[in-house]
């Protein structure tokens, strides 16, 4: 029979193992609890859980030293997050980022959902959120056809989370920071896009050209505003048709056809100089409004549609010299 003394030698050596064990066995509903509570449980349920099991476990050990090159890479990066280029509030209370210009952030609370609208007509191909577990990110849209918004509804789990979001477009990738708070957040959240102004602008100044060129051109070949001595003495003869000129008259360096303005929008007819013997040649000539204008001074000329039997003639032909 064992006495007194190796009884309590066997004792100190049970215990401390005991205690190892019950050491264990709570550090396992810990990592499990912890696990569970980022994909299920609600954060009001953790922050009393929390107390009993543990915080959540911690990352590795960070001892990834970086090059020069990669620092000077991450200064880089971390110059465009830092850029003091502020939102402004949009028509319809969103605040507003201009894209690319810095890293936007969507600040966004647990039972509240906040809304990410991109581009009209913009099309998703993939999103990417950096912290899953713990923020909800799903689609919907407003609007129809072309004008057709694709929203990014954004939800926490809890308070106190970074991570960042990817959102793969047909037209370009939105890379934002989202962050979860107690009480602040924002509700509606969209962008203003540089391309967009540049091509109002490129549309602007390209109609305004077109409207300055057409100005420019009427004038120059309007013969009543460049050139007062003009020439009528023009005699019109041939087929009875549609498009049969009104007059033709000639300055010193150009000749004007006016059609009627009833043929403005139907068949134009062909027109050949005629040289001796009625020799048809090709002449240079332009269709404005209702007009033919004719880089030369015309002595005699033809206007033709039609081939064969179905043709139609109209002869113009300069008088007194």
């Amino acid at each position: 029979m064992p006495n007194n003394r190796s009884i309590l030698l066997a004792l100190s050596t049970l215990i401390p193992a005991l205690s190892a064990v019950g050491a264990v066995a709570q550090q396992v509903p810990a990592i499990e609890n912890a696990a569970i509570q980022s994909t299920y449980m609600p954060a009001g349920i953790y922050a009393s859980t929390s107390k009993i099991y543990g915080p959540l476990p911690q990352l590795s050990p960070d001892t990834v030293q970086l090059s020069p090159k990669e620092q000077k890479a991450v200064s880089l990066s971390n110059q465009w997050k830092n850029r003091p280029v502020l939102p402004v509030l949009g028509e319809d209370g969103s605040v507003v980022f201009t894209f690319g210009s810095t890293l936007p952030s969507v600040i966004c609370a647990p039972l509240y959902a906040c809304d990410v609208s991109l581009q009209p007509g913009e099309e998703v191909s993939q999103v990417d959120v950096g912290d899953a577990p713990r923020w909800k990110v799903t689609p919907a849209s407003s609007g129809s056809g072309e004008k057709t918004v694709i929203h990014l509804v954004i939800k926490p789990a809890d308070v106190g989370l970074s991570t960042n979001l990817l959102v793969h477009t047909n037209r370009r990738t939105y890379n934002l920071r989202m962050v979860s708070k107690k009480e602040s957040w924002m509700p509606s959240v969209s962008f203003a896009y540089p391309e967009d102004v540049q091509a109002q602008w490129d549309a602007f100044n390209a109609k305004h050209q077109q409207q300055t060129l057409q100005a420019r051109t009427h004038y120059a070949e309007s013969p009543v505003l460049a050139n007062a001595a003009l020439n009528f003495n023009y005699r019109i003869q041939g087929d009875a048709t549609h498009w049969k000129p009104v007059r033709v008259y000639s300055d010193q360096h150009k000749t004007y056809i006016q059609f009627p303005e009833s043929a403005r929008y139907r068949e134009a007819p062909a027109l050949v100089i005629l040289g001796p013997g009625n020799q048809e040649q090709l002449v240079n000539y332009r269709l404005i409004e209702n007009r033919y204008v004719v880089d030369k001074v015309l002595d005699k000329a033809a206007l033709i549609t039609g081939v064969g039997r179905h043709q139609q003639r109209v002869e113009i032909v300069k008088e007194g010299g």
